[in-house]
């Protein structure tokens, strides 16, 4: 309890702090971004020099490798018992900022897998719920869009090819029930105590330095932010993992854990026990999830049916079952590129997160580095094709995004406008 409260109370400071910054940052560029990527991330080191770590040598150092010429982390977690297998990070400057635990993105698509949670166990869809998308929707005279697929979609679908109407709309469908519900705020905030309870929107916990908690919008943050207008339709983005949302790399690894776990996670860490320093307690616990076993299920077909034939079939393998789903995140800049999954679908050995920095689609980067790792610890090696990927994606550099100055600034404030006239809004796209 003591724990929890602790937690509660960053989770104020920072529901406060992200309240007065993005309305500042509004003003600046006429959008919410995330401040805490530029101005909280701090210095420190990336893993401690110690004999007795959980941390998995072999595939730390090929994670190391997969992240040169890039900015971004690889994070993977043994779900059994929350013991950090591996935990790399690369900055485009050397200033040992660990970006897995130290930097807040828009976790994009990878956010429907926690949604989904939310969604079945409150019962606002179930496995048989359609919804229609034509590139995507018009609320109002505001366009969502999605890539191009085959519609209505069910649930497995929607997930398999990550339809964002089909999300924007059960959020919606969530916030504005008036059977469950008495109001939008109850809704929201019984929506917050899912997130929550699965390790977002505050730090996890783990014995690392300088851990950030990213951050979940409740009924209160939208009071503060918005006043009295706010509605669904305010927020609606936050169904596909966008708009005020934000999480850090472990806590999306840990998201992946959860569903592995079929429902519960061990708070991540990388320190062993020794027969001078026992395990301590915070990282024996169950922490059990507010969501329905039905509820996991269904996430789980649909991160297996992603790999089978949706937008990560690429990294589809006869070895062993991946479960997974790719993400493709705006910022300013190009895309950020993210995955996560588990394997092997029963009995799961490993949970991962990547998230690169400016790598475009989920599924054409952070997905086939994700299969590499995967590959790595479950057989103990690497095929010769995969060799020659690590040496591929080795070699690959992206070069960091060019500095924002007034006239960059501008430009993004006239592009802005433009949507705001069309009452149009940039979203997140998934490549199959």
């Amino acid at each position: 309890m003591g724990h929890n409260k602790k937690l509660e109370n960053m989770r104020q400071k920072t529901m406060c702090l992200f309240a007065k910054q993005s309305k500042r940052n509004m003003r600046k560029l006429g959008i919410i971004v995330s401040l805490f990527v530029f101005s909280l991330t701090i210095q420190g080191h990336i893993l401690p020099k110690d004999k007795h770590l959980t941390v998995n040598q072999g595939l730390q150092k090929l994670a190391n490798k997969l992240l040169e010429g890039k900015q971004g982390s690889i994070v993977a977690i043994e779900p059994a018992t929350g013991e950090v297998l591996c935990m790399a990070s690369s900055s485009h400057e050397n200033d040992e900022v660990n970006h897995a635990i130290e930097t807040v993105y828009s976790p994009g698509s990878t956010f429907k897998l926690a949604n989904t949670i939310a969604f079945v166990s409150e019962n606002i869809i179930n496995h048989n719920t359609k919804y229609t998308c034509n590139e995507g929707f018009w609320r109002d005279k505001i366009h969502i869009g999605c890539h191009k697929h085959s519609s209505p979609r069910a649930l497995t679908g929607a997930l398999s090819t990550s339809c964002n109407a089909y999300f924007c709309k059960a959020f919606m469908a969530m916030i504005e029930n008036r059977t469950q519900y008495k109001g939008q705020s109850q809704a929201l905030n019984t929506w917050y105590d899912y997130m929550t309870s699965m390790g977002l929107g505050m730090p996890l916990g783990i014995d690392l330095p300088n851990e950030q908690g990213g951050f979940v919008p409740d009924a209160s943050y939208c009071q503060h932010t918005f006043g009295n207008r706010w509605n669904a339709q305010t927020i609606m983005w936050l169904g596909m993992g966008q708009g005020e949302v934000k999480t850090t790399p472990l806590q999306l690894c840990n998201l992946a854990a959860i569903i592995a776990n079929r429902g519960f996670f061990y708070t991540p860490h990388v320190h062993k026990p020794t027969a001078k320093k026992p395990l301590d307690e915070q990282f024996t616990v169950r922490h059990n999830i507010k969501g329905t076993p039905k509820a996991i299920e269904e996430v789980i077909a649909g991160m297996r049916s992603a790999v089978t034939n949706g937008t990560c079939a690429s990294i589809n393998t006869p070895t062993y079952q991946i479960c997974g789903k790719t993400g493709t995140a705006e910022n300013i800049g190009d895309d950020h590129s993210v995955f996560i999954g588990f394997a092997p679908m029963s009995n799961p050995k490993i949970a991962i997160s990547v998230y690169i920095d400016n790598g475009g689609f989920g599924a054409d980067l952070a997905a086939p580095l994700a299969a590499i790792i995967l590959e790595k610890y479950l057989t103990g090696k690497l095929s010769d094709r995969s060799e020659r990927h690590v040496k591929k994606w080795q070699s690959y550099a992206i070069e960091p995004p060019a500095q924002v100055d007034s006239t960059a600034i501008k430009a993004m404030k006239g592009k802005q406008m433009a949507q705001k006239k069309r009452k149009e809004i940039p979203v997140t796209l998934d490549n199959l």
